[in-house]
């Protein structure tokens, strides 16, 4: 089983370890567990521009973006990954600039675009960790930007840890915080094991559907709509 981690901060602190913990729990479940990792910013330092290139032009999306050479190791990546890890800490009440530029630049694989299709059968599992408030916004606006990107289904995990890092949590409560997330990858894993017999999380499919009717409006030469018709959605 292959799985993409993606690391939401250069700050090698709290969400790092919780990446450290669920691939510890993964790879005891299954030894031969392959990983691809993304680290944020290193693998993606530069903004999205808003050049409309990977909404304009190409036949997939995404392959004229002036930040190709970047991009495409990461589309790589997660298209490759049966399974999806974002790790991201809670930075000014929302996610981390860093994960928002990797949204921005895979906006053009939103259902409403040009989806991967390998996205219909991926599962996503978002830990969010923070020393106090902000949970709600910031894992919401990763599963939402997870389902627009097609996923089948998401798990989510907050730690809210009243503490700068991990070590000086007391041991009652880092004891209780690695159980529960212990227990929420082996949920993971399951998922993702059995991610083919699965339910679609309902959002995915009104989306699409919601979509499907908006598309079939478009002018005939717009790039989304000769997507879809060549994929037979339309």
């Amino acid at each position: 089983m292959k799985i993409c981690s993606i690391h939401s901060s250069n700050r090698k602190g709290n969400t790092d370890k919780t990446i450290e913990i669920i691939k510890d729990t993964l790879n005891d479940l299954d030894p031969n567990m392959e990983y691809n990792d993304i680290y944020l910013p290193k693998d993606l330092p530069e903004f999205c521009l808003g050049c409309f290139n990977c909404l304009n032009t190409g036949e997939n999306g995404g392959e004229n973006c002036p930040h190709r050479k970047y991009v495409k190791p990461l589309e790589d990546k997660i298209f490759e990954a049966d399974g999806i890890i974002i790790a991201c800490p809670v930075y000014a009440l929302s996610i981390t600039a860093q994960l928002k530029t990797l949204f921005d630049h895979f906006a053009c694989h939103f259902i409403n675009h040009r989806p991967n299709e390998s996205m219909f059968n991926k599962t996503g599992f978002i830990v969010s960790t923070a020393a106090g408030a902000g949970f709600k916004h910031t894992v919401g606006v990763i599963e939402k930007n997870l389902y627009y990107l097609g996923i089948k289904r998401t798990l989510t995990y907050k730690l809210r840890m009243f503490s700068a890092s991990w070590d000086n949590m007391s041991d009652k409560k880092r004891i209780k915080a690695e159980k529960e997330l212990q227990k929420k990858t082996k949920k993971f894993y399951n998922m993702t094991k059995n991610r083919m017999n699965i339910y679609r999380n309902p959002r995915s499919t009104i989306l699409k559907m919601v979509f499907k009717q908006m598309i079939k409006n478009y002018d005939d030469d717009t790039p989304d709509k000769i997507f879809w018709k060549k994929k037979g959605w339309i």
